[in-house]
């Protein structure tokens, strides 16, 4: 990890009156026949199952079941070593769901007897390939890949799919999520992998994961899901996933520091979307960007993490202390997949992302948050992370590497005070509007927070090539940022995703 923060002076003059000692101009911190089974949890099978249905929100529970590999895990592969990144890898469960539309108009009772049983073996045969997923996290070095399976349930929802979309706020959605694993819970000893099906009373299906992040960055949840979708659809075309991650970043029992919990709360979060369209951000995109890194224009995610920065950075300095050298961070996660020489698989899994940093000073001067300012120390952070650096992290060697970047990271995070640090990460190009179950692409897909206290991930819109982003903050924070007016002239809060469906 390499936590790249620019210095000037009223930063080293910060840093210095807390005896931290800079050392260079960054810092650098771096039923159908299963294998076994599916196992009905709390329930047994039933002709009339849709009938004894248990309450949860506003969906009726139809069945909860463990969903078991369609072929048993050889012997050889019982046993998956972890990478030193999936090792201090923060152990919560990211939450992701997917909005499929019935585009053919077949019954509810279709829906839940063809297409959803059909993503349910389909499922069974995906597991196979990602045999590790079914498996149980051992520690922070492995996962037991004992083929136990993955949580299952499948759910009624007493609206339509249309009516949900009117006003689909986060806690509504979240609503829509897996019993089990809880976003809460632990990994070790646990599921990796939940997934709850919530089928709409017009057909409409959402897809909803509680993803263990031992293992899963967003890449990887994007291979699992795209896999999935090609075997539902009988596609020629399926693939396996390249395991690369532990054979490059060996992990290290004997690492010494592990990730900070400077992001991570149980406090009470307000989040929010906030939707930047094609005009929007053509305005931002002829901005000039105050970067020694290149003079191209800013890209979609620099220009609106720009933003966004800038008024959660406001927001934090009018309800904490903040002097004119207290620093306001933004930590970016970025892909090593493509930043290797050569470049990493495709269907590579496993997290391989890293993280830079830059900082702000909110009580500073006002040059200090200018837009072109935001956008260059961003990507001059990113542009650290190059070929040359992901090499230095490969093998054994690479584990001082990592001790000694965890280290600095520890000793940074003591210096900022709780909350004044935002975590931004893209999903822009993903691919996620374009998996195909067979029915039709998805008209929504939404990035739930999994507790970081404050966070923005941006999203593709469906159409017409905007950006939401979805903000976290704590309450009294979002209650000012969603009143600046600068990201007001921008953006749109909360909008319906119907807009874009049309």
């Amino acid at each position: 990890m390499k936590w790249l923060f620019p210095v000037h002076k009223a930063t080293q003059r910060f840093l210095n009156s807390q005896q931290y000692h800079q050392t260079q101009s960054s810092y650098i911190y771096s039923g159908l026949h299963f294998y076994s089974t599916s196992r009905i949890v709390n329930a047994t099978e039933s002709a009339h199952r849709l009938a004894d249905s248990n309450k949860k929100s506003d969906l009726d529970i139809i069945s909860r079941e463990i969903i078991k590999p369609s072929s048993p895990t050889p012997h050889d592969l019982r046993t998956f070593n972890l990478s030193i990144i999936d090792q201090f890898m923060s152990d919560i469960y990211t939450p992701f769901i997917l909005f499929i539309p019935n585009t053919d108009k077949d019954s509810i009772m279709d829906v839940v007897n063809t297409r959803v049983k059909h993503l349910k073996k389909t499922l069974s045969e995906t597991l196979t390939r990602f045999y590790p997923i079914a498996g149980k996290v051992k520690d922070n070095l492995q996962i037991e890949c004992n083929d136990e399976g993955v949580y299952y349930m499948e759910a009624l929802a007493n609206q339509t799919l249309h009516d949900f979309l009117r006003d689909p706020n986060d806690e509504r959605v979240r609503g829509l999520l897996p019993e089990s694993p809880g976003t809460a819970d632990s990994s070790k000893g646990n599921f990796i992998l939940g997934i709850q099906m919530n089928v709409f009373k017009c057909g409409g299906i959402g897809i909803s994961t509680n993803t263990s992040h031992k293992i899963f960055d967003v890449h990887t949840y994007y291979v699992f899901m795209k896999a999935w979708a090609a075997t539902a659809r009988g596609s020629t075309n399926t693939f396996s996933p390249s395991f690369v991650g532990s054979k490059i970043f060996p992990n290290n029992p004997c690492l010494e520091y592990s990730l900070p919990k400077l992001l991570l709360t149980t406090k009470t979060l307000s989040t929010k979307r906030f939707v930047f369209d094609s005009t929007a951000l053509s305005l931002l995109k002829a901005q000039p960007i105050a970067s020694a890194s290149s003079a191209h224009p800013p890209t979609r995610a620099e220009a609106t993490t720009a933003v966004i920065w800038k008024a959660a950075a406001k927001a934090a300095s009018k309800v904490r202390p903040f002097g004119p050298q207290t620093p306001h961070a933004l930590i970016t996660m970025v892909n090593l997949r493509k930043r290797a020489s050569p470049v990493f698989p495709e269907e590579s899994i496993g997290n391989l992302i890293d993280a830079v940093g830059a900082i702000c000073n909110p009580a500073g001067s006002n040059l200090d948050l200018h837009l072109p300012t935001l956008m260059g120390r961003m990507r001059d952070s990113i542009a650290k992370i190059n070929s040359v650096y992901v090499e230095s992290l490969k093998g054994v060697k690479g584990h001082e590497t990592y001790n000694e970047q965890l280290r600095g990271l520890n000793r940074l995070a003591d210096l900022l005070a709780e909350g004044d640090c935002l975590l931004a990460t893209s999903l822009l190009t993903s691919g996620m509007y374009e998996l195909d179950f067979g029915w039709g692409k998805p008209i929504w897909f939404y990035a739930l927070n999994n507790g970081n206290s404050r966070r923005v991930a941006l999203n593709e819109t469906l159409k017409g090539g905007g950006v939401e982003a979805i903000v976290t903050l704590s309450p009294d924070e979002m209650d000012i940022f969603e009143r600046d007016s600068e990201l007001l002239s921008y953006v749109t809060v909360d909008p319906s995703p119907l807009r874009l469906v049309h």
